[in-house]
């Protein structure tokens, strides 16, 4: 068989005049090539450019249990032409089992699909594998149910795997359920590296049963995460992929039509690993023109690598193109102090939260009700510093201009402002709720 690389690359033509514009990421579990009782279980992931240009992407794959935020640039570069598309045939090693990143822009869309081939080279089943991106990976400390989980006397077995979508360590509760309700086994709890998938091989042989249908397997994580199993016959017709479940919790139907609610705009993963000549991340939020908003929440993690040689870091800042600053997150190093810049006015910390090789998770309350802004940042789960303070713009709105989140800084500025070099921004989640 092919290696990883060369079956991948030999899919594919390369292209000239490709746009370079990067947008995302989105990721694929269960990204396998390997044998079980001698059928090969290969997953394979379309790209499709659906735009009317020339684009470029990038695709890694990342090993069950390891950390995907080392060896962030190792992918492999591909292109695909104006309304085109791409069949990576094997983005797995041989007898491997991972997840793939796959990052680029906007006007890309994947699918992916799941092959069981026997010995003779002959698809025995097919089954479709989820695209996890910001409209389906599940909110830290959020629990997500999968079910359907079976172990029986025809074959199937049931493998479970969970993906951290973290820049940062995570720890997942595992509960199992019979379909009666009881609890198969102790809670578990487990560890998983950043941006890493683990797996488990027919997991309810591993707890202990012996022949069970319709089990459900119930999860939460400190960190965005998605779980998800495969249900299938080892050398037979069936393969099954269950990703997790919906609860009855909204009115589907009868929301057409309503008044423009919330904006939320996401960006999973690794969006900007700041380094010489590439350390500043521009997104454009979607705002909706003509409609005024009451609170804008922004939070991302960040993990904090050196700091820089100069007295400040640039971090983020919230603004409109028409020079009006909502808020701007400056770090001092020596002094391991926060200040916030809202425009006109300056909050700083009186104790510094901030320590070198660190990850956090910082938020950002922006309420023009209350007319305050109030940051938050939080290290190893617990709360480390709040600053709260008045706000000097509360038009928070389009306003025929574009409204804008930065990270990071694109070079130095009045020689004491320096680009946050070496650090890592991951999982932007920014929400505009409208006014009434």
């Amino acid at each position: 068989m092919k290696s990883w690389k060369s079956a991948l690359i030999g899919s594919c033509a390369l292209l000239a005049g490709v746009v370079p514009a990067m947008a995302g990421q989105v990721y694929v579990p269960f990204a396998s090539n390997r044998s079980v009782d001698g059928t090969i279980y290969q997953t394979k992931v379309w790209v499709t450019n659906t735009g009317v240009a020339a684009r470029r992407f990038d695709v890694r794959f990342i090993s069950q249990n390891t950390d995907g935020t080392q060896g962030a640039d190792t992918g492999n570069q591909l292109n695909v032409p104006a309304g085109g598309t791409l069949l990576l045939g094997s983005v797995a090693p041989s007898g491997s089992l991972g997840m793939v990143e796959i990052s680029g822009a906007p006007q890309l869309v994947v699918n992916a699909r799941i092959d069981a081939i026997g010995p003779n080279g002959s698809i025995l089943s097919s089954a479709n594998v989820p695209v996890v991106g910001g409209g389906n990976v599940i909110k830290q400390n959020a629990t997500a149910h999968i079910q359907g989980l079976e172990l029986t006397g025809r074959g199937t077995i049931s493998d479970f795997g969970i993906m951290n979508l973290s820049n940062a360590a995570a720890q997942c509760t595992i509960k199992a359920y019979r379909s009666n309700g009881t609890q198969i086994s102790q809670t578990s709890v487990i560890s998983l590296l950043p941006l890493s998938e683990r797996h488990f091989e027919n997991v309810l042989g591993v707890l202990g049963e012996t022949s069970l249908s319709d089990a459900r397997v119930e999860v939460s994580c400190t960190r965005q995460f998605f779980p998800y199993a495969a249900v299938f016959k080892p050398g037979g017709p069936e393969t099954n992929f269950v990703t997790p479940s919906f609860a009855l919790d909204t009115d589907l139907v009868s929301g057409v039509g309503n008044t423009p609610g919330a904006v939320v705009f996401e960006a999973p993963g690794l969006y900007l690993n700041a380094k010489p000549g590439d350390s500043f991340k521009q997104f454009d939020i979607p705002l909706v023109e003509g409609v005024r908003y009451k609170k804008a929440t922004i939070e991302f993690d960040l993990y904090v690598d050196k700091f820089p040689n100069g007295i400040f870091a640039g971090v983020t800042a919230m603004r409109r193109t028409d020079k009006t600053l909502y808020y701007g997150l400056i770090v001092r190093g020596a002094r391991s102090k926060t200040i916030l810049d809202v425009g006109e006015d300056i909050l700083d910390g009186n104790s510094g939260p901030w320590k070198e090789r660190t990850n956090y998770h910082l938020v950002f309350e922006y309420d023009t009700v209350a007319g305050k802004l109030t940051f938050r940042c939080i290290r190893s789960g617990s709360l480390v510093e709040t600053l709260s303070g008045p706000i000097n713009h509360l038009d928070l709105s389009k306003n025929g201009k574009n409204f804008r989140v930065d990270f990071g800084q694109t070079g130095v500025a009045d020689g004491a402002y320096f680009p946050p070099i070496g650090w890592k921004y991951s999982n932007l989640k920014a929400v505009f709720e409208p006014m009434e």
